[in-house]
This record gives structure tokens, C-alpha cells and sequence, in this order.
């Protein structure tokens, strides 16, 4: 896949997800922290947006950030969902580790 294909597959994706979740432009970018703006330019293709804007963008619509960039009908294998789940329990413990780090650090 070139980059003018993964651009096509991740402004698609974006654009599905959104009205998937009946969600408007201006609600999506208010959950993300972006202007409505910024986002129409992201699912038309005039821009990327940074690798954290990606991630937000993935939390926003409850997907992995590696989903916005996969083509419509891919099916993610057994292993690969296996992968997914512990990715976000090491994620949920990592960010409780950090925060306990945080507090240990105040005191």
C-alpha cells in the first residue's frame, strides 16, 4: 500500500467511524481537543494530524490507533485480538503504575 492508498484508507475510516457513532464533525473534535477545522481537514485528507491526535482520535471512537490506518472488511485475527486486549490491560496497568509514581513523587 502506497501513502496516497493509507491516506485514502485512514480519512475513510475516520469519516465511517464518526457516522457510525452519529457523531458530527464539531462533537468529534470537541472530544479530541482539535478545531472542527482541523478535523474536516483530517477526513478529507488535507492533513495527518500528530501521532498524539491519532491516538486521541482512536480513543475517541474506542478502536487501537493501528485500526484507523487498516482497510474497510480487514478482520483482525484471533491472535492479533489476543494482542489487542493484552495491549490494553498492560495500558490500564501502566497508566496506574504512573500515576502511583506520580503521587509517590509530590510527597
Amino acid at each position: 500500500m502506497n501513502i496516497k492508498e493509507l491516506k485514502a484508507v485512514y480519512t475513510a475510516n475516520l469519516r465511517t467511524l464518526r457516522t457510525q457513532k452519529k457523531l458530527s464533525q464539531a462533537e468529534i473534535s470537541e472530544k479530541v481537543h482539535i478545531t472542527e477545522k482541523f478535523y474536516s481537514d483530517l477526513e478529507t485528507g488535507r492533513k495527518w494530524g500528530s501521532f498524539e491526535t491519532i491516538v486521541d482520535l482512536a480513543n475517541a471512537f474506542g478502536v487501537e490507533p493501528y485500526e484507523l490506518f487498516l482497510p474497510a472488511g480487514s478482520v483482525i485475527s484471533h491472535n492479533e485480538r489476543r494482542t489487542k486486549d493484552l495491549m490494553k490491560r498492560l495500558r490500564a496497568n501502566f497508566s496506574e503504575l504512573v500515576d502511583t509514581m506520580e503521587e509517590f513523587l509530590k510527597d
